[in-house]
């Protein structure tokens, strides 16, 4: 039983990041500051790499760091051509080690596709 577990398990790390080589969209992650209050944030950018592809909800680290757009990150529903972009940011601290993206799942038209860093 210890060796299926195992086996399982290595099986779908080398399988997850294959999906999101295929995935239909790219993401861009980098801290900064928002302008004017000089808040420490990081801005996160999802990149249509289809012609027609709709995000219709965003989750980050499983939901454990708020999404600074309306609805949160639920209900969306932003339609993207090629080459077009959706950001969004979540608050973060000085040292840019809150809310850090270490997962991203995106519900999208075409399936739900999961981004690692």
């Amino acid at each position: 039983m210890m060796f299926k577990t195992l086996l399982t398990t290595l099986l779908l790390a080398v399988a997850l990041p294959a999906l999101a080589d295929n995935a239909p969209l790219s993401v861009n992650a980098q801290g900064t500051y928002l302008p004017k209050v000089n808040f420490p944030v990081w801005q996160l950018t999802l990149t249509s790499l289809e012609n027609d592809i709709t995000i219709q909800s965003i989750t980050l680290n499983r939901g454990n760091c708020l999404i600074s757009m309306e609805g949160r990150g639920q209900n969306v529903n932003k339609r993207l051509g090629y080459g077009q972009t959706l950001s969004f940011t979540t608050p973060s601290n000085s040292s840019f080690t809150k809310c850090r993206p270490l997962e991203l799942s995106v519900q999208t038209s075409k399936g739900v596709f999961t981004f690692n860093w």
